[in-house]
């Protein structure tokens, strides 16, 4: 049976134009809600409640020194303190930072423990300088005691 070239081109045409079924739908990710995160601070708000807890006003910012050097700080901070049960709530954002980002207005806020620790590392630091100073001296002078100084008329053999 032969196939009218005129008649397929006008066929092809219109059903280019008619699409058959529906468009997809793309299916969107569903994200976790945060109503968990407020079943919980409304239980944790329950158990303070119980704890007889009390806000503690104009706390400008809470910092926590961590072993690895590291200082876990509070820039907004809300307190709460249950002083019968010796229990402290902080709320906020905490940022990691190191020790040095925050020196200069720190050193108020560390106890003696740190700050002796903080010296030792102030000396260590100026100790291994010191160390890395004498070590390149030392090399030097290595250097120039394994060339031997030349006189004319001299030889070796």
């Amino acid at each position: 049976m032969p196939v009218d070239q005129e008649k397929l081109a006008k066929l092809q045409k219109l059903s280019a134009k008619n699409k058959v079924g529906g468009t997809r739908r793309k299916l969107t990710k569903k994200t976790g809600s945060t109503a968990n995160a407020n079943k919980d601070d409304t239980k944790l708000q329950a158990q303070l409640a119980k704890l007889n807890a009390i806000t503690v006003d104009n706390v400008a910012e809470a910092n926590f020194f961590k072993a690895d050097g590291k200082v876990l700080h509070f820039n907004r901070v809300g307190v709460q303190m249950a002083s019968q049960s010796n229990t402290s709530v902080f709320y906020g954002l905490p940022q990691e930072k190191n020790l040095q980002d925050l020196f200069p207005n720190i050193i108020s806020q560390m106890g003696e423990e740190s700050i002796q620790a903080l010296t030792q590392l102030a000396s260590q630091i100026q100790g291994s300088q010191k160390n890395g100073k004498e070590a390149a001296e030392e090399e030097t002078e290595i250097k120039d005691d394994s060339i031997p100084e030349l006189t004319e008329g001299q030889t070796f053999d």
